[in-house]
């Protein structure tokens, strides 16, 4: 029987052969590389640095990274000029180094603030809690924190949110609660976004994800006749492919270039 691995090569391949466009975006944290005790720490490995890089070279191939981190973080991590980026859950984009920030996004601003006062002041009673701060939003990571408090935590911290949820996105993110301004952006904008971006000829997607996040993205690859592909043990409902774990991509990964540059010289 094919595994997914096989199906999905075969797929992006027969697709490359015919003419279309390959966009291939991925989330980072969880999906390009394991998630690790701080942000921080989730490095990508070299090899598939290298594999995205080629991939991104070849015509007809656009290379995209949606993330949960600020956009000068996650450009940052990845270290790739010339692939297509968004932050900030979607709200901040680049397309060819243009940066495309929310005009709206200032309004929730006061609030944000006020609500990363409220919750920094909890630090003291869940050690282990930390805030990351990010230009339009930020997140509540309790990756560090005792499993016996988690629960109390993640209560508290959605009792505070609760009033304005109007105003905000709350998503569940890789052992983290992300906050970000509800102005009508997500990861699924900017799939869009980026399919749009890259040509005219007709468009293969896959997006890859593993969290609450990337759901939006995951729905639109479908609504599109594309590849939604849920990465580790917990992948969103809405993925229709599933891979272990960030090895098992890096290696489809790795053998689609081979594929794509084997039928470009052949």
């Amino acid at each position: 029987m094919p595994t997914t691995h096989d199906i999905i090569l075969q797929r992006l391949g027969a697709a490359y052969r015919h003419g279309h466009r390959l966009v291939l975006v991925f989330d980072y944290d969880g999906t390009l590389t394991p998630i690790v005790a701080h942000p921080s720490l989730a490095r990508i490995y070299p090899a598939l640095r290298d594999v995205l890089a080629h991939l991104a070279a070849i015509p007809r191939v656009t290379v995209g990274i949606v993330s949960g981190r600020g956009l000068d973080d996650v450009m940052a991590m990845v270290g790739l000029p010339k692939l297509c980026y968004a932050g900030s859950t979607g709200l901040e984009l680049a397309l060819d180094g243009k940066h495309d920030l929310p005009s709206e996004a200032p309004e929730s601003f006061a609030v944000l603030h006020s609500l990363i006062t409220a919750l920094e002041q909890r630090r003291r009673i869940y050690p282990g809690m930390w805030i990351e701060k990010k230009p339009f939003g930020f997140t509540v990571h309790y990756r560090q924190v005792a499993a016996e408090w988690v629960e109390r935590l993640r209560i508290e911290t959605m009792a505070l949110l609760m009033p304005h949820t109007t105003l905000l996105h709350v998503l569940d993110g890789p052992l983290a609660i992300e906050v970000a301004p509800a102005i009508g952006r997500d990861k699924g904008t900017a799939l869009r976004a980026i399919i749009d971006h890259g040509g005219l000829e007709p468009a293969t997607v896959l997006y890859a994800g593993d969290s609450a996040n990337d759901a939006p993205a995951l729905a639109v690859a479908t609504e599109l006749g594309g590849i939604a592909l849920g990465i580790g043990p917990e992948p969103p409902a809405e993925a229709t492919h599933h891979l272990a774990d960030p090895v098992a991509l890096s290696e489809l990964l790795a053998a689609l270039a081979l594929t794509i540059l084997s039928n470009t010289t052949a």
